[in-house]
């Protein structure tokens, strides 16, 4: 069974490279443009990881990740950023995220978080 992905991120061209590796993997994807329509996406279904950029509108990537992970505590997050805001970063990783990543992305990096991230069975 594939793995499910959450990318959050406000940047169309973000979202979509995470597609285009996800469709590589065969892995389930949904996008979301901000940390609002996240968190409605999660009340709705587990994924077993989540990337989630950190400068957003609305709900940045801090509040995102604590919000995704109150509703799943095993849910893996993934904090990403364009930024050096190495507190806010540390900030995410101490409330449970599990790694970071700065972009632009190395492929490899991502690919392996992905492919880490759970066996997918989980309902």
């Amino acid at each position: 069974m594939s793995r499910r992905i959450l990318v959050v991120d406000d940047q169309e061209i973000v979202r979509d490279f995470f597609k285009d590796v996800a469709d590589c993997l065969g892995e389930e994807i949904e996008t979301a443009e901000d940390g609002d329509v996240a968190v409605d996406i999660c009340r709705q279904r587990h994924f077993d990881i989540a990337f989630v950029d950190m400068r957003m509108p609305h709900m940045n990537g801090l509040e995102t990740c604590k919000a995704i992970l109150d509703l799943d505590p095993q849910a893996r997050v993934v904090v990403m950023t364009g930024y050096t805001e190495e507190q806010t970063i540390d900030e995410a990783l101490q409330s449970g995220a599990v790694a970071k990543i700065y972009k632009p992305f190395d492929i490899d990096v991502v690919v392996d978080l992905i492919r880490t991230s759970g066996d997918g069975d989980r309902p």
